[in-house]
C-alpha cells in the first residue's frame, strides 16, 4: 500500500511541475492520502455509497472554474481505480453559498471544505458535524494586517480615504474584505469601495507587500504569519512598514461532515484526516499543502467570525435606520402642522 502511496505521489508532483496548478496537486495528494493510509478495510466494500466530498469555489484562488474540475476528477478516478475506493468521481465544486445550502438541502453532498464565512451563513440545522481545520505552526486561526509605509504620515484609516489599497487574495485571507469592512463602517467611513480611490488582490505575498514597500501602493492586508516570513526574507519591510490596524484571531476555512450522514466510511474518513502526520507519505503531503495537520476541532472556535458576521449585519441595519427618510410623528404638531385641540 506505501508502495502504491509513493508512485501515486510521485506522478501527481510530475504534474505539478508541469502545467496542473500546484494547490490542486496539494488537495488531490490530500484526499489520496486519507484513504490510502487509513481507508483499507472500509474501502474494500464496495457496495458502499460513494463519499460525495465537495470544495467551494473560493477554497482556490489561483485557478479557474473549469480547470479545478478537470483536475479533481482525473486524481478521483486514478484513486478509485488503485484502491477501489467508494468516491464519487465527479468533481464537485461550489460557486458559493447559496449552492451549497442546495446540495446540502438536497443531501446531494456528505461533506465540504468551504471558507468560514459560507458555512456560518448556512442555517443552524444544515451547519454540518465533525469540523476539521487546518492547523499551521501550532494555531487554527490567522489574523490579517493592514500596512502602509511608516514614512508615509499614515496613522488610521481616515488618513486612507483616497488612497491605493491591495488585498491578498488566498483561501487563508478568505475573511480580510469581511473585516475591513466592518472596521471601515465602525468608524463612519463607508464601504471600502466607496473610501479607497483604488482596490487590488494579488494571489503572491511579494506582489502584495512589496507594492507598498517601493511606494506603487498605498496600503495592504495581509495574514500576519505572510508578513512575518516576508520579513525575514528582508528585515527592512519590517523597518519601512507600520501596520494601521490588526483583526482579531479568526479561522478562515472548515471543513465538515453533512449532518444526517450516515456511513461506515464516516469514522474511517475522520480518523484518517487526523492521523496525516503520524505517517511520512502523511507529512509530506501537509508539507505539500503548506498544513501541518488536519484536526477535528470545536465550532467554538469560529465565535470570532461569528462576531464579526453579526457586527456587519447590525452596521447595515444602523446605516439603512440612518438612511430612511423619517416619519412624521402625528403627536408633534411642529413637525406635522397639525394644532390639538
Amino acid at each position: 500500500m506505501k508502495t502504491a502511496l509513493t508512485k501515486l505521489i510521485s506522478a501527481l508532483m510530475f504534474l505539478c511541475r508541469r502545467t496542473i496548478p500546484r494547490r490542486l496537486v496539494a488537495l488531490a495528494l490530500v484526499v489520496a492520502s486519507v484513504f490510502f493510509l487509513r481507508g483499507a478495510g472500509a474501502a474494500e466494500s464496495t457496495n458502499l455509497e460513494p463519499i460525495r466530498f465537495a470544495f467551494s469555489f473560493h477554497m482556490f484562488t489561483d485557478v479557474n472554474e473549469n480547470d479545478a474540475k478537470a483536475s479533481v476528477k482525473a486524481w478521483a478516478l486514478a484513486l478509485a481505480q488503485e484502491r477501489q475506493v467508494p468516491m464519487s468521481t465527479e468533481p464537485i465544486i461550489l460557486s458559493g453559498a447559496a449552492e451549497l445550502k442546495q446540495a446540502l438541502r438536497a443531501a446531494t453532498i456528505d461533506g465540504a471544505a468551504v471558507t468560514t464565512e459560507e458555512f456560518l451563513s448556512l442555517e443552524p440545522e444544515l451547519q454540518g458535524t465533525n469540523l476539521f481545520m487546518s492547523v499551521v505552526g501550532g494555531r487554527f486561526t490567522e489574523e490579517y494586517l493592514l500596512l502602509v509605509r511608516a514614512d508615509s504620515g499614515i496613522t488610521d484609516l481616515r488618513g486612507l480615504r483616497g488612497c491605493k489599497i491591495i488585498l491578498f487574495e488566498n483561501a487563508r485571507a478568505s475573511l480580510a474584505p469581511l473585516w475591513l469592512e466592518v472596521i471601515l463602517s465602525e468608524k463612519n467611513l463607508g464601504a471600502p469601495a466607496d473610501h479607497f480611490g483604488q482596490m487590488h488582490t494579488a494571489q503572491k505575498l511579494v506582489k502584495v507587500v512589496l507594492p507598498v514597500f517601493f511606494h506603487q501602493q498605498d496600503a495592504c492586508i495581509v495574514t500576519r504569519r505572510g508578513f512575518d516570513t516576508m520579513c525575514e526574507l528582508n528585515p527592512q519591510v519590517r523597518a519601512q512598514l507600520r501596520v494601521v490596524a490588526t483583526s482579531p484571531e479568526l479561522v478562515p476555512a472548515v471543513g465538515f461532515i453533512r449532518r444526517g450522514y450516515v456511513s461506515p466510511l464516516r469514522d474511517t474518513l475522520m480518523a484518517a484526516l487526523h492521523g496525516l502526520e503520524t505517517s511520512a507519505n502523511g507529512t509530506q503531503v501537509l508539507t505539500l499543502f503548506q498544513t501541518d495537520r488536519m484536526q477535528e476541532s470545536s465550532a467554538i472556535l469560529l465565535n470570532s467570525a461569528r462576531d464579526l458576521m453579526a457586527t456587519r449585519q447590525h452596521l447595515k441595519l444602523v446605516a439603512a435606520d440612518v438612511a430612511s427618510p423619517s416619519r412624521p410623528d402625528p403627536d408633534d404638531h411642529h413637525e406635522s402642522g397639525i394644532v390639538k385641540p
